[in-house]
């Protein structure tokens, strides 16, 4: 078949800007390990003398130390300010253009960083590192408001697969001359931008969470946020303390070979992370047993300290219990509807500022540390701390109570989310979490059971049914769905699987004959109007 010139053209109008690439199509995961470029660009900084190479021996565990605290206070002081302003926050940060941005600043200001001593001295040093810490605290937000997307078990593995990948990319910064290394430093934070970036549609995402208000849930819900930024704080502060020694009394020829000697390890604790979660993914306790592990290894490093341990693998906790805390932050906005943003930023505020106040309290003691009492003092102090952070300031049950406890529909802003959903009164099925109210005490037992209007909402829904033909769990899948629930929240919420879910609203589509999500819910309307 022949064709003649211009007989046929092509054009690319109306072409959707954000259309996913063939790459992120194949590896829809692939954007969350933006975070390990992110890592291990953190890593390079602090773990290493890459940055400090062309300054003096003795002074480069000094000039680690205050690149680590000036953007560790950037970092709190971005996450403070994104918590305050979030809606404009979450406009900034759902924009590809500023997290490339703040990317590509980080990066100049990481080469900055490292030839500041020939370009004025100590205060491009100084401005470079704010310019770092807020940069990437930009793009740590970005991490939030994705891994605020899914569910805990995906967001852990997806977690733990960076920081397998982080370790790979430090060795290889490690290894090559220092010529390359410090370019091959300073691309992470653009890497990690490029990668958090990378279009994905999904046809069922859930609705915008920066409209569901900040953090209006119940007050139960409230209480185990409450706890979770107060433990995130708390093994900031004992971890602050452990750098604030190490940082004041090393030397610089074992810094390196501490610092890899961290690195291979948390790859490693890494590894089985994704080994166990995965292992416990369909009974919902690789979360907790993770959380309970690393909290009981973090207590014996402690007191491994008290007989010559270096104080300094307690990065290997930090940075491992770090992972877990931080998903369940998103996680807890995935599941109750409030601002990723700001229920991230809050958490990371409290941690990094938490972390820095640690430091302090370390640097005033390690003058001391070198005596064998004082030493044993720190250590076990801080093993006991650990244990009352484990046992009473957050706990196991309280992980398992944020993947039980019960949600409503989703509300507006300040709108308190009511127990229960219709398509669960339609069904009669029982909802899966007054058990876990029960044996927490995170929520009243009686709010789980409260009367539902009497304009019960789903009604709609359930005459659609019978008109179309829809199954009882096509009701259900169809209701939180129109309520702006995404196809991933459903799935965590009713213990199926994300293809199910996604099969049930392809048939609910077809049947309907409508194409999107605004198209089902203009059905519904003109049901409830009829």
């Amino acid at each position: 078949m022949h064709y003649r010139e211009g007989e046929f053209e092509a054009s690319d109008e109306g072409m959707p800007d954000d259309a996913p690439s063939p790459l992120a199509e194949q590896w829809p995961y692939l954007r969350f390990l933006g975070l390990s470029a992110w890592w291990a660009w953190i890593w390079l900084c602090y773990f290493s003398t890459t940055l400090v190479g062309a300054f003096p021996d003795e002074e480069r565990p000094f000039l680690v130390l205050v690149m680590y605290l000036i953007s560790t206070l950037s970092i709190g002081a971005v996450m403070l300010v994104a918590a305050i302003f979030r809606r404009r926050a979450t406009q900034l940060v759902d924009s590809r253009g500023p997290i490339v941005f703040a990317g590509v600043v980080a990066a100049f200001a990481t080469a900055a960083l490292a030839y500041s001593g020939s370009i004025g001295g100590e205060v491009p040093f100084v401005l470079a590192a704010v310019l770092t810490g807020a940069c990437t605290g930009a793009l740590c937000l970005k991490v939030g408001r994705l891994y605020g997307t899914v569910n805990l078990s995906d967001s852990l593995t997806a977690g733990a697969m960076s920081l397998v990948v982080a370790a790979l990319l430090f060795f290889v910064g490690l290894g090559i001359p220092r010529a390359w290394a410090v370019p091959y430093t300073a691309i992470m934070p653009l890497l990690s931008a490029l990668l958090l970036c990378l279009p994905h549609n999904d046809p069922y995402d859930g609705a915008d969470q920066a409209a569901s208000g900040g953090l209006g849930a119940e007050r139960g819900v409230m209480a185990l946020y409450g706890r979770l930024v107060g433990a995130a704080a708390a093994v900031a502060m004992t971890a602050g303390v452990a750098r604030g020694i190490a940082s004041s009394s090393q030397a610089s020829e074992g810094y390196i070979h501490e610092g890899a000697v961290i690195i291979a390890l948390i790859g490693l604790t890494g590894v089985a992370l994704v080994w166990l979660v995965n292992r416990m993914a369909a009974r919902r306790k690789g979360a907790r047993i993770a959380y309970l592990v690393l909290m009981i290894a973090g207590i014996a490093l402690m007191l491994g300290t008290c007989f010559g341990v270096p104080i300094s693998y307690l990065s290997i906790g930090k940075e491992t219990l770090w992972l877990v805390l931080s998903c369940l932050m998103a996680f807890m906005a995935f599941r109750f509807g409030f601002s990723s943003v700001r229920a991230f930023a809050l958490g990371q505020a409290a941690y990094y500022l938490a972390s820095t106040a640690g430091w302090g309290i370390g640097a005033l003691i390690a003058p001391y540390y070198g005596d064998a009492t004082v030493r044993m003092a720190v250590g076990a102090v801080m093993a006991f701390a650990v244990v009352l952070i484990l046992t009473l300031l957050f706990t196991e049950r309280d992980i398992k109570a944020i993947l039980l406890a019960p949600v409503g529909r989703l509300g507006g802003e300040g709108e308190t989310a009511r127990p229960g959903t219709a398509a669960a009164s339609l069904s009669g099925a029982a909802t899966p979490l007054s058990e876990a109210e029960a044996s927490v005490g995170t929520a009243s037992p009686s709010s789980s059971t409260a009367a539902a209007p009497a304009d019960v909402p789903g009604a709609r829904e359930a005459q659609l049914g019978e008109r179309y033909g829809l199954s009882l769990r096509e009701i259900e899948i169809m209701d939180l769905f129109a309520q702006g629930r995404s196809a991933n929240w459903i799935a965590d919420a009713l213990f199926i699987s994300k293809n199910t879910v996604r099969s049930h609203l392809r048939a609910i589509y077809t049947k309907l004959d409508v194409h999107t999500r605004q198209e089902l819910l203009d059905r519904l309307n003109s049901q409830n109007q009829e």
